[in-house]
């Protein structure tokens, strides 16, 4: 018997239920309010320095919902104080593909990177198809092996024959120490176990140039993030693919990536949205 399936199921449980239970939520507030004295002076300083950076990418918002959003949640990380978060919940379920958003189109190629097992490609293919659009080309990438092992499980669902990789995605080539076993929580980490390759999706691209252009990029990597956007420069700057990219890592995230990505494409459209009942979950969109 694999051990790894009791626990696997325990852990999709109880990750629905996180996020999306304000019952769950209302919970974890005594254990946010226990451990966070340290998390939210952090967030109180970094924020208050930070005050005409976060005011810059307020700006940069492209819609009322989305600087609602972005503003709360940067309260709710310096009170923890979920009536903040309450009001921006959305479905976990439409996460990475909003549906006021995401309108899919001819030729989609779509980047999954932190695929985990594929249910964000095969729900971009259920959404290309329900709209009478072909099924999408998808690029996954997963360095985790039981996470990629359940991936390929998955493959017969796909209409196209997706592109897998087993590895991770990064501003540079090299390897690193690596998390295991965490399910999607699974990331680069110096005390890690494990060792992952990596590239820049700039080059890994050059491997595959019988693809039409990359149409959507997907990026929740725990904490890798930005250095994924920074290797795909050369992509984003060329064929300005749509993009939604997890930025609740940190607080830094909260105001760089957004930062980065305008730097790299300042003619890009963001949009924020959010998928948790606590800080987590965070979407920035550019379209």
């Amino acid at each position: 018997m694999d051990l790894k399936v009791i626990p696997y199921k325990l852990y999709v449980f109880t990750s629905a239920g996180i996020s999306n239970s304000k019952a769950m939520g209302a919970l974890m507030d005594a254990m946010q309010r226990r451990r966070g004295q340290e998390e939210r002076r952090a967030a109180q300083a970094f924020f208050g320095k930070n005050a005409d950076r976060v005011r810059h990418v307020v700006s940069l918002l492209a819609d009322e919902k989305s600087r609602d959003v972005y503003r709360s949640l940067i309260e709710y990380r310096c009170t923890r104080e979920r009536h903040y978060v309450n009001p921006h919940m959305q479905d976990k379920k439409t996460s990475y593909l909003d549906k006021e958003l995401i309108l899919p189109g001819e030729d989609e190629v779509f980047v999954d990177v932190g695929a985990f097992q594929g249910m964000s490609s095969l729900l971009f293919q259920k959404v290309c198809v329900s709209a009478g659009q072909p099924a999408p080309q998808c690029l996954v990438f997963e360095p985790d092996a039981f996470n990629f092992s359940r991936l390929q499980k998955n493959l017969p669902k796909f209409i196209k024959k997706p592109f897998c990789f087993n590895m991770g995605l990064w501003r540079e080539r090299g390897q690193f120490n690596f998390k295991t076993g965490a399910f999607s929580m699974c990331k680069i980490e110096p005390s890690g176990q494990g060792r992952i390759d990596v590239d820049t999706l700039d080059h890994i691209l050059e491997s595959v140039p019988e693809l039409p252009p990359v149409s959507y990029i997907k990026i929740d990597v725990e904490g890798a993030d930005l250095d994924v956007l920074y290797g795909a420069r050369e992509t984003i700057t060329k064929v300005r693919p749509r993009i939604a990219v997890a930025i609740y890592h940190s607080n830094e995230h909260m105001i760089e990536i957004p930062e980065a990505l305008h730097q790299i494409c300042p003619a890009y459209r963001f949009y924020i949205r959010h998928y948790s009942c606590l800080e987590g979950e965070t979407i920035l969109y550019c379209l």
